[in-house]
């Protein structure tokens, strides 16, 4: 493939631009299933630059958001690419982790000693500035394009990717993928998924005599299901779950109880598995019923209901197989990295090593997809969350020059 120089595309992308884009989305709230308003925002940025603009209406499970797809048109000659981000922010009942906590605006987007800081920052507006400048930087150059470049801009990924499912099912189904999660500028050719449910233990509620009391019984599933977020042995090894371990994602899965409620007869668990692939949710099912059922064969008292997925508004995302690194669009990913930083990039699971995306999703519906974004996550969730100035900048140009390359 002829290359196409980098200072040819990168002139047309000024460092402050993507930065100044990111401090913009994040003075727009948009916490899950309220993406609305910088969905419009969206709308009106890519109109005003001459892009085809997709304003979807996401409607699930009584939710009604908003998503903008904006679109390049290639001449189709060639492959489409598709750089995805999603707008909602980390959501913790619509307001930010521990506000009371937080030393900035989260919603002022302010830039102090080479980091920016808000909510969003780095899960994932940053993700979005880079690939809206880097799109921009493409259609500046005046390239005609092979084939269509298409900018999504999604919504509920944390909600369970319900926003990629809605597009994937309006249609849009490119060639290639880039979803820009906060991956430290690694390429993410895998990821985990995740199964996440609840464990509800049924028991009696009485005062001043003996009873099954749920908050004890619920105990025992505690420990079955062993510390939090330590490897799990597989079932060919003495341990509860089936499963094979993957050479490019060690260490899992893993899981945690991330809640527990208790209301008169009834203590629910709330947890969350990180799955790898060959897992699916109805094998994960079985393993757990059959957990359960081994804690019931030892206490006669015990009684439970598994409910997964945890709420018909949040569905669990798949574990998928990692994406060849001599496919097109990673090998341009890879190849552009080293253009612009000089270093080769990490290749595999990468910083975001147990976290999930929109990747699999589109991966389901046959897209080859890869992850590429700005942001270093020292842990997860952030108060006061940040990231690296220089680190968007980076995004942008990288996928800029990827852009050019698989559409030019």
């Amino acid at each position: 493939m002829s290359r196409v120089p980098a200072e040819e595309i990168l002139r047309h992308l000024d460092p402050a631009e993507p930065v100044e884009l990111a401090r913009d989305l994040i003075r727009v709230p948009s916490p899950l299933w309220g993406e609305s308003d910088v969905a419009r925002w969206l709308e009106r940025w890519f109109g005003e630059r001459g892009y085809r603009v997709d304003l979807q209406e996401v409607s699930h499970q009584g939710h009604v958001t908003h998503q903008a797809i904006a679109t390049l048109s290639g001449d189709g000659s060639g492959p489409s690419l598709m750089l995805c981000g999603h707008t909602d922010t980390s959501d913790w009942n619509g307001r930010p982790f521990r506000e009371d906590e937080w030393t900035r605006d989260p919603y002022g987007g302010e830039i102090d000693g080479g980091y920016l800081y808000g909510l969003g920052a780095i899960n994932m507006k940053a993700g979005v500035a880079a690939n809206l400048m880097a799109a921009e930087a493409v259609r500046r150059s005046g390239r005609p394009l092979k084939g269509d470049l298409v900018v999504a801009c999604v919504v509920a990924e944390t909600g369970g990717g319900v926003g990629a499912l809605h597009l994937i099912d309006r249609g849009y189904r490119p060639d290639y993928c880039i979803v820009s999660e906060a991956g430290d500028l690694d390429v993410g050719v895998i990821s985990v998924g995740y199964v996440q449910g609840r464990v509800r233990v049924i028991g009696e509620f009485k005062a001043r005599v003996p009873y099954v009391n749920p908050i004890e019984k619920a105990a025992k599933v505690l420990e079955a299901f062993g510390p939090a977020y330590v490897p799990l042995k597989p079932a060919s090894e003495g341990g509860w779950i089936r499963f094979e371990p993957h050479p490019l994602i060690p260490g899992f899965p893993r899981m945690a109880v991330r809640d527990i409620s208790h209301h008169q007869d009834a203590t629910t668990l709330t947890f969350d598995l990180r799955i790898v692939p060959g897992m699916t949710e109805e094998s994960v099912v079985a393993d757990l019923t059959a957990l359960l059922e081994q804690v019931a064969a030892q206490d006669e008292d015990f009684a439970y209901e598994l409910i997964v997925p945890q709420s018909p508004h949040q569905p669990n995302m798949p574990a998928r197989p990692e994406t060849a690194v001599d496919e097109l669009v990673v090998s341009e990913l890879i190849d552009a990295h080293r253009a612009v930083t000089g270093a080769d990039p990490v290749v595999g699971a990468g910083h975001r090593i147990g976290a999930t995306a929109d990747t699999c999703h589109f991966k389901g519906a046959g897209i080859t997809c890869v992850e590429y974004g700005p942001g270093f996550i020292p842990t997860w969730p952030m108060v006061d969350e940040r990231i690296e100035v220089e680190q968007i900048v980076t995004a942008a140009q990288v996928l800029a020059l990827t852009a050019a390359a698989v559409l030019t």
